[in-house]
């Protein structure tokens, strides 16, 4: 008859291969720990990645608007201007053109550029238009380099003026004189999502506090804004700003500061004279 091993004592204890309590809560914790760096290490590379392709998708809107430059007497596309159709209203964007209840197409910059649907896509940006107008997640110096139009309007002569005829005009190129340090294109950021049309702070020009507040810029890049600038390169701002006319009420339900925010605290990051 088989016999069962005597049992091996150590100390006077019964030896035992199970774990303990205390082991188990010690391995678990270890793991858990494991877990938590991989994750946090991918999501790190995930994000410097979709930095990255941001910051290529900046330098070649600036390759595309020095080109577009070079063809109109080195003028940057108008940021927007309005014309009356018959019933409806053309806008003519610097990204997109499109008419009331239309389709969208390529506009003045995004045709000079080999993929616009991508290369004007910031890979952070998520929400969606609900206008005719794609949103892009970038936003352009209106401030100070793009011409701005303002809606058509009868005018005292009973003739409608829209286009050229109703535009704020930006700086000459001969204005130009700091590249290196004005942002031309942004990553673009307010509390309503998305914006085409970069505001600087100072309030010059618009002389509307709350229009300003929406034309901001996002800090989405793990907590920068990634710019290209008028020389054509690309860089990141790492502190949103306020401006002078910052109140409570407007960086909480216009900007949604510390999340977007201002490329610098006066225009020295806006005007380029």
């Amino acid at each position: 008859m088989c016999k069962s091993p005597a049992p091996t004592f150590k100390h006077g204890a019964l030896m035992r291969n199970a774990f303990t309590l205390v082991e188990v809560l010690v391995t678990t914790s270890i793991i858990s720990v494991l877990i938590a760096l991989t994750t946090g290490g991918i999501r790190g590379v995930y994000a410097s990645a979709k930095s990255s392709a941001c910051c290529n998708n900046l330098r070649q809107m600036g390759v595309a608007a020095q080109m577009y430059a070079a063809n109109n007497r080195a003028a940057f596309p108008a940021a927007v201007i309005y014309f009356q159709e018959a019933s409806s209203i053309r806008t003519v964007a610097w990204d997109f053109e499109s008419t009331e209840g239309g389709a969208s197409k390529p506009g003045a910059l995004t045709i000079y550029t080999d993929h616009p649907l991508n290369a004007m896509q910031c890979p952070e940006f998520q929400t969606s238009s609900s206008t005719a107008q794609p949103l892009t997640g970038y936003n352009y110096n209106t401030t100070f380099i793009g011409h701005e139009g303002f809606y058509p309007e009868v005018g005292a002569d009973g003739v409608m003026q829209d286009g050229w005829s109703r535009a704020r005009l930006g700086l000459n190129p001969s204005q130009r004189r700091h590249a290196a340090s004005v942002a031309l294109f942004a990553d673009a950021g307010y509390r309503g999502g998305g914006n085409k049309f970069m505001r600087a702070p100072g309030n010059t020009v618009e002389l509307d506090a709350a229009m300003i507040h929406a034309g901001t810029s996002a800090f989405c890049h793990a907590g920068c804004c990634n710019a290209c600038f008028l020389d054509g390169h690309s860089a990141a701002f790492s502190t949103p700003c306020k401006s002078e006319f910052s109140n409570a009420q407007l960086l909480k339900y216009v900007t949604d500061f510390p999340k977007n925010g201002f490329l610098s605290g006066d225009d020295c990051a806006y005007d380029p004279r």
